[in-house]
């Protein structure tokens, strides 16, 4: 399969499509058999909206969790907007291999969201196939412009703070999450499958009773201060007494399998849950090996649904729980992040909620020598990554 040589707006270095999409002689335009979509012209017309180009939006970060990957998505997606691009969504397998699994297909994104725009990776490799588009009507950023953007643009979509000097944390989130809220209410369509498996579990977990949605995040969570299990448990303690409410439920989301025991010994009868792939250790869920790949996103996709439909919200500064609040434009929470500080020191960062909690009360200087082993993991990965990189 050749790969389609991409355009690039500032980057200095050529790139190729990660994944690559086969190119063929350009036609002259014609109806695309089967979608509705006919070209007139260039610029391209989709759904009778004019674009002056197709964005391919990929995923520039191989170590990327599932949240993550829906910003990366999102951001895509405004990026296009702001150029009149068609985006259109192809997180190719090496570039997403935490969750690729080849039986769902070779478009990761596609696995549990249908496309941005209504076109997929799929419709695309066939305009190609048939000479419908050329590749210089294709573009795609390099993964360095990605992952920058992802970090250091002030105007990106993004769940917390990193490097931004954020003086009103009230007023940068409330603002974010306006934002967060605006692209997934106009892009994110969960598959129908999705939808029907949250709806089941909704009406057996969640809407029998008063139920709080609780996202807390263990094992390798390392950019911003980790919640700790009692705060929580104050906090929802506190908010059922304010509203009056006695009979409620508890529906925890969780990566860390020792905070499932914490919640169910404090709130005994009130904690449901999904039956989600969990740690016990500082492995997040997602890197684990031996699991299905496609069941390690839809664990978290499933979870932020349900979150989404909870009464009210108990969140930290894990996306998780952001992403809940913003497919659900109504929902309240308490919201830790906003006492959390984003770790900046490179130890730190590398020293996931799980050691820096103690969750198994392993002592001081066990914690020390299991973090910088975690360190040591941390950076050979790092280094087959780039070894792989420079193979290919």
């Amino acid at each position: 399969m050749a790969a389609l040589p991409a355009l690039r707006s500032y980057s200095p270095r050529p790139s190729n499509f990660s994944g690559g999409f086969r190119s063929a002689p350009a036609t002259s335009w014609r109806l695309a058999r089967g979608n509705g979509v006919r070209f007139v012209s260039n610029p391209l017309t989709v759904g009778g909206k004019r674009y002056d180009r197709i964005h391919v939006i990929h995923n520039g970060d191989p170590g990327a969790g599932f949240s993550a990957l829906i910003t990366y998505g999102l951001n895509g997606a405004r990026r296009a907007e702001s150029k009149a691009w068609l985006p259109i969504v192809h997180f190719a397998g090496e570039s997403t291999p935490h969750f690729y699994e080849p039986a769902h297909g070779e478009n990761v994104w596609e696995y549990y969201f249908e496309p941005l725009a209504g076109v997929s990776s799929e419709t695309l490799q066939s305009w190609l196939d048939a000479g419908e588009v050329t590749p210089d009507q294709i573009h795609r950023y390099t993964d360095e412009e990605v992952v920058d953007w992802h970090v250091n643009d002030a105007e990106r979509i993004t769940t917390f703070w990193v490097r931004d000097e954020v003086d009103d944390r009230c007023a940068w989130m409330d603002g974010k999450r306006r934002l967060g809220r605006e692209y997934v209410s106009r892009y994110i369509r969960p598959k129908p499958h999705i939808i029907e498996k949250v709806d089941q579990l909704y009406d057996a977990l969640i809407r029998p009773r008063f139920t709080f949605g609780v996202h807390i995040r263990g094992t390798d969570f390392s950019y911003a201060r980790p919640t700790e299990p009692n705060e929580y448990f104050e906090a929802i303690e506190g908010k059922a007494e304010m509203l009056g409410v006695t009979d409620y439920g508890v529906f925890l989301a969780t990566d860390q399998s020792q905070f499932v025991t914490e919640f169910e010994v404090r709130f005994p009868g009130r904690v449901v849950m999904c039956d989600a792939i969990r740690s016990a250790n500082d492995v997040a869920p997602f890197k684990f090996k031996g699991v299905s790949p496609y069941k390690k996103g839809e664990d978290v996709l499933v979870d932020i649904l349900l979150l989404s439909k909870c009464r009210y919200l108990f969140k930290s500064a894990s996306a998780v729980g952001e992403y809940a609040m913003w497919f659900n434009p109504a929902l309240k929470c308490t919201d830790f992040a906003l006492a959390s500080e984003f770790v900046s020191d490179k130890a730190m960062f590398w020293t996931g909620a799980y050691l820096k909690l103690d969750v198994d009360k392993k002592g001081r200087l066990r914690v020390t020598l299991l973090a910088w082993l975690r360190i040591v993991r941390q950076i050979l990965e790092n280094l087959r990554r780039r070894l792989t990189r420079v193979r290919e």
